[in-house]
């Protein structure tokens, strides 16, 4: 069946990309046989192709598209149907849209639900079975990742267990995997289109590598600690058919995931359960995994049974608990030298302990009390931020674990204190001058926070606290507003514009312009 060809008109480059981009045009048996960015080039389109359906804005130039429907009209000859896109709601432009037998008029912003309900108001549509196929599939799949969520929560039925078995290739020994990106912080940097970006990169590396265990992924689930994280149900089979161990092939599997992405990936690997069911225990492990790889740098692939699993029989002589909670009232008091002593005592306790299983029962016990200090002297700290902060700034690579630990419980009451004070506030005065000086260029929490003496994950958090927003937004809000001040005060083009106040990226630029005002930069300069 031939595909119905359509054309798009309007003089603003960023919603016609929008409208390219709005729906799965094939999907509708529809093609994008050309695009115009005023009247007469829509015009000669029109006379030369055979176009089916011509959206097109109500003000252009060279020929409005009154004026472009009217003169088509007139000259007869070709058989398109027009559809009005405007941004004015005044009843007097629809009246002649509607004399002229246009087949309907749409107001900007256009809406998906919008498109897809012009395109079947008009007839166009894909075979019937294929549509009801894919809605089948969409549907199953769906259906499918809300019972795996379910059964990671621990608030499954027998229904939703046996549906699950009965739809993915689990054969034997299971784990849940977090994917996640080693480097955290870099994150903070990027736009919110560069994260997700990458996570798209590495949803598609994956999919490659498994070939028929890919619906095991879950890019798609809702409800993980971080937006960047990549679930991953895996089974023992799957390296069994590779003819490698579950090491071997996790190894290659994670340099698969990470092929032409700018930072590393990292795959925390929950307990090994046998049956579906205890799944849930799987999925908690990787998230404790989350704690443990702060104290640990550089390794690629966490294994939870290797790393932190303690039996009950061993734990009991394994905990030093009066030895942390001394360490604990030390940084509390922000005594640096009974903070060294205590760590010296704890160590000395722990000595012939395995070095794995300290961790597990006597640092994370540590690690949660000073999170919770934090939070207690100000409610508006985020632990995510605190367990970046520790990740970023404490470790120094080829020092011994104890003196990592060490230099970690010296920081971290240094970050208490400072806290407490908030002297942060002082700080950040400067910082504010320095953007509001220097928004164009390529300003990142790190470099502002070695500038004024500040940890940049603390910086961070006073952003959050002060503005409820974070920096990269801040960023963005006062590029913008010079922005706009520009496209009042001079006839510039807007590319320039973009270019003067820190944006490379003319799309990215506009994109953050609407969101922030509610209309495009031309739009802007034209309505004020």
């Amino acid at each position: 069946m031939a595909r119905v060809q359509v054309l798009l008109a309007d003089d603003e480059p960023f919603i016609l990309k929008g409208l390219k981009m709005l729906i799965d045009w094939e999907l509708y048996g529809c093609e994008i046989a050309g695009t115009a960015s005023n009247g007469l080039e829509a015009y000669n389109i029109i006379k030369s192709k055979k176009i089916d359906l011509a959206i097109v804005d109500i003000r252009m130039p060279e020929l409005t598209g009154l004026e472009l429907i009217s003169r088509v009209k007139e000259e007869g000859g070709v058989d398109t149907d027009f559809v009005i896109l405007s941004g004015f709601s005044d009843f007097e432009y629809a009246q002649t849209a509607l004399r002229l037998g246009v087949v309907d008029y749409l107001l900007k912003p256009v809406s998906q639900k919008q498109l897809v309900t012009l395109l079947r108001k008009i007839g166009v549509k894909k075979d019937a079975d294929n549509v009801l196929q894919e809605h089948a599939e969409k549907l199953k799949r769906a259906c499918l990742v809300q019972y795996i969520v379910a059964i990671l929560n621990g608030k499954s039925n027998q229904h939703q267990v046996e549906y699950v078995s009965e739809n993915l290739e689990l054969k034997g020994d299971m784990n849940f995997i977090h994917i996640t990106i080693d480097n955290v912080a870099s994150l903070e940097e990027m736009t919110d289109e560069e994260v997700a970006e990458i996570k798209k990169t590495i949803v598609q590396n994956c999919n490659e590598y498994l070939g028929k265990y890919s619906d095991h992924l879950l890019p798609e689930a809702e409800g993980f600690e971080e937006d960047y994280e990549i679930g991953f149900l895996y089974c023992g089979s799957m390296a069994k058919e590779a003819g490698k161990t579950d090491r071997e092939f996790l190894e290659e599997f994670r340099k698969a995931a990470m092929r032409d992405i700018p930072t590393e990936v990292v795959l925390l690997v929950g307990r090994t359960v046998s049956e579906m069911d205890k799944l849930a225990a799987s999925y908690t492990g990787a998230c404790e995994l989350r704690y443990f790889r702060s104290f640990q740098k550089g390794g690629s692939v966490y294994f939870y049974d290797d790393d932190m699993y303690v039996p009950h029989s061993q734990a009991k002589e394994m905990i030093h608990k009066d030895a942390a909670d001394d360490l604990v009232n030390a940084v509390i008091k922000h005594d640096h030298d009974e903070i060294c002593a205590c760590v010296d005592r704890l160590f000395e306790n722990m000595e012939n302990a395995h070095f794995n299983r300290f961790l597990n029962l006597n640092i994370n016990y540590f690690l949660f009390r000073m999170i919770h200090l934090a939070v207690e002297i100000d409610e508006t700290v985020e632990q995510d931020n605190i367990l970046l902060y520790i990740s970023d700034d404490v470790f120094v690579p080829g020092k011994n674990f104890k003196e990592h630990f060490k230099t970690f419980a010296l920081e971290y009451s240094d970050y208490l204190t400072q806290l407490k004070k908030d002297s942060g506030h002082r700080g950040l005065k400067d910082v504010e001058r320095y953007i509001q000086d220097h928004y164009a260029e390529n300003l990142t929490l790190r470099d502002l926070g070695k500038m004024y003496y500040i940890n940049s994950s603390y910086l961070g958090q006073l952003f959050h606290k002060k503005y409820g927003i974070s920096f990269k937004d801040y960023l963005n809000n006062c590029r913008i507003s010079a922005a706009a001040e520009m496209l009042l005060k001079s006839d510039r083009k807007v590319a320039d514009i973009a270019a003067e106040v820190g944006y490379k990226d003319i799309d990215y630029f506009v994109s953050k312009f609407i969101e922030i005002n509610g209309c495009t930069p031309t739009k802007y300069r034209r309505n004020i």
